[in-house]
């Protein structure tokens, strides 16, 4: 019995914090919104979701977002199988973690833009975290106006598991010449 009331007490955050514990900092009102079922899942926008690798049990809270494509950043795993039937375009990106460029997010911002104009998009890689998180941090940049400080806390900070051991991305946002890229995404395609 007493496991039980020590399992709900943790269950519902009624244990006090052990003692010179910080208290979590309030979640900035601008970042994603948190929603729940899918692994990581936040809507960044109205029509753009992001959240870890999927499997066919979320294929009905999707559907129920209205999602219309799937965009996966992993390498090496497709989200075809999971989303046959469904309804919803799977669009695979292939980027490895310890190496994105420009042309990866190039290649993500058009994906995101051109989906978006059928529907909300979710974007995806395996923990949701790094090169979501990346890109997420570009799409804030690029195209809602954010200081790159902001994105790059965001990232860091926002809840999304970021893996500091990829110190390339936050290098990549610092250094990123938002203008430019803005103008490489927006040229015509030969």
């Amino acid at each position: 019995m007493m496991l039980h009331v020590i399992l709900l007490t943790l269950a519902l955050g009624l244990a006090a914090a052990p003692a010179g514990a910080q208290p979590s900092p309030p979640r900035h009102p601008d970042w994603a919104t948190p929603l729940p079922q899918v692994s990581n899942l936040h809507q960044v926008t109205p029509v753009l979701y992001r959240s870890a690798r999927l499997d066919s049990a979320d294929v009905a809270q999707l559907q129920a977002l209205g999602v219309k494509t799937v965009i996966s950043l992993r390498s090496f795993h497709s989200d075809t199988q999971v989303l046959e039937g469904s309804g919803i375009r799977a669009v695979r990106i292939p980027i490895n973690t310890w190496a994105i460029r420009d042309r990866h997010v190039i290649d993500t911002m058009r994906a995101i833009r051109a989906a978006g104009q059928q529907g909300p998009v979710l974007l995806h890689c395996l923990h949701g975290a790094d090169r979501t998180g990346m890109m997420a941090a570009m799409y804030r940049m690029l195209y809602q106006g954010w200081p790159r400080e902001k994105a790059i806390d965001e990232l860091k900070n926002g809840g999304y598991g970021y893996h500091a051991v990829w110190k390339n991305i936050e290098s990549y946002l610092q250094r990123v010449n938002v203008d430019e890229l803005r103008t490489r995404i927006d040229a015509p395609q030969p």
